[in-house]
């Protein structure tokens, strides 16, 4: 056995951390909770006795508002002009999921 396992010091290697402290861990074991706790009242709707959560109608309805905003742009000339139409509708369809989320449900 070399010197250093018979001393109880155990070598690392420098990109290893040592471990948090143990009040650290404990403070962030009991502040997690308290932050999740002002998520037991999001808006939810019974639908055939099952409760979907809001956001998904907002999404669906920005997907759909998406869609026709897509099909007005793809009867002008600005489609062809649109370097990354994928973006485009993707943020597009997030910026009015989030618009009708606060508009809503703020």
């Amino acid at each position: 056995m070399s010197d250093r396992l018979k001393m109880g010091s155990v070598s690392r290697t420098p990109d290893q951390r040592p471990a948090a402290p143990f009040c650290q861990l404990g403070a962030l074991s009991l502040t997690v909770p308290l932050m999740l706790a002002g998520c037991s009242h999001s808006p939810e709707y019974s639908i055939f006795g099952s409760f979907f959560p809001a956001w998904i109608f907002c999404s669906i309805a920005g997907l759909l508002l998406m869609g026709g905003a897509r099909a007005v742009i793809g009867r002008t000339a600005i489609a062809e002009q649109l370097a990354a139409p994928v973006l485009l509708y993707l943020s597009m369809a997030v910026f009015l999921t989030c618009m009708l989320w606060l508009m809503f449900y703020s």
